[in-house]
């Protein structure tokens, strides 16, 4: 993470938090909002408040979470299994390679933009690129070009 997303990130952070006291310092002032499905817990007037929450709409809830996440498991694997068995995917992703392989080309014999990357390297702080193990999105299978065993 780059010095000026940790700034932002943190700025934003503070202003969510200057965002939700203002909010609870309101709320104080009128009262508890009521809603059906959940309703503040007696106490005190804390940023972060213990809610009552109605079972039935925890369970509807995770019902709704577990029926899309099992969907996405269904896509994950039609899509993994489309991209390993079908030739036509298959043809066109190796021209998509190709195609790319041009453009990388085209891009490195620029000697403007070479220049403007050098400068961007040059102020860029050692910190390594990417997401962390384990933590951000992990690429899919059609993301990973698989290698030629012919």
């Amino acid at each position: 993470m780059t010095p000026v997303s940790k700034m932002f990130a943190g700025v934003l952070l503070m202003g969510l938090t200057v965002a939700g006291a203002m909010a609870a310092e309101k709320d104080s002032k009128q009262g508890p909002a009521q809603g059906p499905a959940l309703q503040p817990a007696p106490g005190g007037s804390q940023m972060f408040q213990p809610m009552n929450v109605d079972p039935s709409v925890v369970r509807a809830s995770m019902q709704a979470r577990s029926e899309y996440d099992e969907l996405n498991r269904k896509i994950i694997a039609r899509q993994t299994k489309l991209y390993e068995d079908n030739a036509q995917i298959k043809a066109i992703q190796d021209q998509m390679r190709d195609l790319q392989k041009k453009i990388d080309a085209e891009l490195a014999a620029d000697a403007e933009l070479a220049k403007l990357k050098e400068k961007l390297q040059a102020i860029t702080p050692d910190v390594p690129s990417g997401p962390m193990k384990g933590f951000g999105p992990q690429p899919t299978p059609m993301a990973q070009p698989k290698s030629s065993k012919n």
